[in-house]
């Protein structure tokens, strides 16, 4: 219906790319259409996001659709989801591989021990805690349940340094840990987990573009022993994540679908991430 951005250039195109009747500059200028608005969708930079969570409710909507993160602080976003549960607002933060079908059907896998008990997980990612790392934050907490933080090393800074990217050691409840590297995103983009369990070897390459399959074989050399077979490899469905994200939210408006990524699961990225950076700053104060 109407697209708002300040940049009068990217607006216009905006506007004329997508055949949009309305745009504005602000949210004053389309409070003033007094426009009947049901989704708003804020894809602004993160230090917004919290601002124009509030903005958005000025018009009402049934839903509000926001690329993540929620926010940086913990306090401040726990009270703008307040607000939304007061008013009654949907809110969807977009942590995409929430909506990935690959990524769903392997947390079902894991609750279903089809590869047994899990033993360890370690990955990699690059491009800020916040920026880049609430994505794997979010995926552990999805995946594995509570995460806890045990261990934050030194600051890499390939981004912005307002948000480095942190080496980190996590639990789970069920004392499973996690070992997460820092590459450079200078160098190259990164995004991958590997989860070893009992009977198998699972590799989320390419951000999950791609995965990896190693089962334990018996060792055909040294008897009584077993080694991980060959890799089998299958396509990841994280390209058809936004569209599922835009049927979640029909099917949420129309039939009162839960979200697939709601306010409360974005909250405990804050509340972990918030924790991560208390710790950095106690390790290394200046």
């Amino acid at each position: 219906m109407a697209c708002v951005d300040p940049s009068e250039e990217k607006r216009l195109k905006f506007q004329e790319d997508w055949s949009v009747k309305y745009s504005f500059s602000s949210t004053p200028e389309v409070l003033s259409k007094q426009l009947s608005v049901d989704i708003v969708s804020i894809c602004s930079p993160t230090h917004l996001h919290l601002e124009h969570l509030e903005q958005a409710l000025l018009l009402k909507p049934k839903l509000v659709f926001c690329e993540k993160p929620l926010g940086s602080d913990t306090k401040s976003s726990r009270e703008i989801l307040e607000r939304y549960k007061t008013l009654g607002v949907h809110l969807l933060v977009n942590y995409s591989r929430r909506f990935d079908p690959s990524v769903r059907d392997f947390k079902y896998s894991i609750d279903a021990k089809e590869y047994g008990e899990l033993r360890s997980v370690s990955g990699c990612y690059v491009k800020g805690l916040l920026n880049n790392g609430s994505h794997m934050l979010d995926l552990l907490i999805f995946l594995l349940g509570n995460i806890s933080v045990e261990y934050v090393g030194d600051a890499c800074i390939d981004f912005d340094k307002r948000d480095p990217s942190y080496p980190l050691f996590l639990t789970t409840d069920n004392d499973v840990s996690i070992a997460l590297s820092c590459g450079n995103s200078n160098d190259y983009s990164l995004f991958e987990l590997e989860f070893i369990f009992s009977n198998a070897r699972i590799k989320m390459l390419n951000g999950g573009r791609r995965w990896s399959t190693e089962r334990v074989v018996d060792d055909k050399t040294f008897k009584g022993y077993k080694h991980l077979g060959p890799a089998t490899f299958s396509q990841g469905r994280l390209i058809e994540s936004f569209r599922n994200a835009l049927v979640n939210m029909d099917d949420c408006l129309k039939d009162g679908i839960r979200l697939n990524s709601t306010g409360e699961d974005a909250l405990n990225v804050v509340d972990l991430y918030s924790t991560i950076v208390r710790m950095a700053k106690k390790r290394n104060p200046a």
